[in-house]
């Protein structure tokens, strides 16, 4: 009879770490979608960081160009001029 609790005993005990451990386990899965889920965000808005970034560029060098010949017209205008 004390063989069939100390069996009963381990097979409780063994029930319990299950039960802990499947709990852990669906809280770590949890935490790693949600991880999984903040670096795809992340993602999205570096990219579109990135789009922006290549836009302003663009647009930079655009008015870089724009103010170069300005520039040129300025000084031919003055070389006229004079």
């Amino acid at each position: 009879m004390e063989k069939v609790q100390e069996l009963e005993s381990l097979v409780e005990g063994i029930i319990t770490s299950y039960t802990e451990l499947k709990r852990e386990n669906e809280k770590l899965w949890n935490e790693l979608n949600q991880a999984i889920e903040k670096i795809s965000q992340l993602e999205r808005e570096k990219s579109e960081l990135e789009r922006l970034l290549r836009n302003n560029e663009e647009i930079i060098n655009k008015l870089v160009i724009r103010v170069r010949d300005l520039m040129k017209i300025l000084e031919v205008n003055e070389h006229e001029e004079s």
